[in-house]
C-alpha cells in the first residue's frame, strides 16, 4: 500500500471564478513537502447523438493551447448543481439542443496529479431543437460528425482533448455509438 500523505497545513493561494489553488504542507514518506492542488467543481461532458448517428461537436479557441480545439460540448458544474443537471443545462446553452434521453457513461479525473476535478460524461439522445444561450464571451462553432469520423481524427491525433478521446472511445467500446 502506498504511503498516505497527511496534511500538516493548508491555505488557498489563488481564488478565481473557475477554480482555486490550495497549497498543502504534507508529511511524505521522507519528511515534508508541498502539494499544490487545483480545486474545481467538476464538469459535465455531453456526447449528444442524433438518430442518424451524427454527434454534436464544438470548435472553439482555447487560450491555454493558443489554438482552436475540436471537442465534445462540456461545461462546469455550478456550486450545488448535480452533474446531470449541468449536462442538460450546458447542452441547451452551448448547442441549442435538449435531450429526451440522457444516460451516464463514465466519470473520471482528468489530471489527478494536481487537480481534484471530476468530469462526468453523458450520452444524450432523442434530441430536440431549443434555443441556444451562449455566454457573452463564448464563440463556439457547432460541427456534426459521425463516430467513425471522430475515431479517425482521434487515431490520427487531430483530436487531442482528453474528455473527447475518453468519451468517444468509451462510448464506442460500450456500444453506444
Amino acid at each position: 500500500m502506498a504511503f498516505e500523505e497527511k496534511t500538516i497545513s493548508s491555505e488557498i493561494v489563488y481564488e478565481g471564478p473557475v477554480f482555486k489553488i490550495r497549497k498543502h504542507l504534507v508529511e511524505t514518506v521522507n519528511g515534508e513537502s508541498y502539494r499544490d492542488v487545483v480545486e474545481h467543481n467538476g464538469g459535465a461532458v455531453m456526447l449528444a447523438v442524433f438518430d442518424d448517428g451524427r454527434i454534436i461537436m464544438e470548435r472553439q479557441y482555447r487560450k491555454a493551447l493558443e489554438r482552436e480545439v475540436l471537442e465534445l460540448p462540456a461545461g462546469k458544474i455550478d456550486p450545488g448543481e448535480e452533474p446531470l443537471a449541468a449536462a442538460e443545462r450546458e447542452l441547451r446553452e452551448e448547442t441549442g439542443w435538449v435531450s429526451g434521453d440522457t444516460r451516464h457513461l463514465v466519470s473520471f479525473n482528468p489530471s489527478c496529479g494536481y487537480a481534484m476535478e471530476m468530469l462526468h460524461i453523458y450520452v444524450m439522445r432523442d434530441l430536440a431543437l431549443s434555443e441556444r444561450e451562449l455566454d457573452a464571451d463564448e464563440d463556439i462553432e457547432l460541427i456534426y460528425m459521425t463516430a467513425d469520423e471522430l475515431i479517425c481524427k482521434i487515431m490520427n491525433q487531430e483530436i487531442k482533448d482528453a474528455k473527447t478521446i475518453i468519451g468517444v472511445l468509451f462510448a464506442r467500446m460500450a456500444g453506444e455509438i
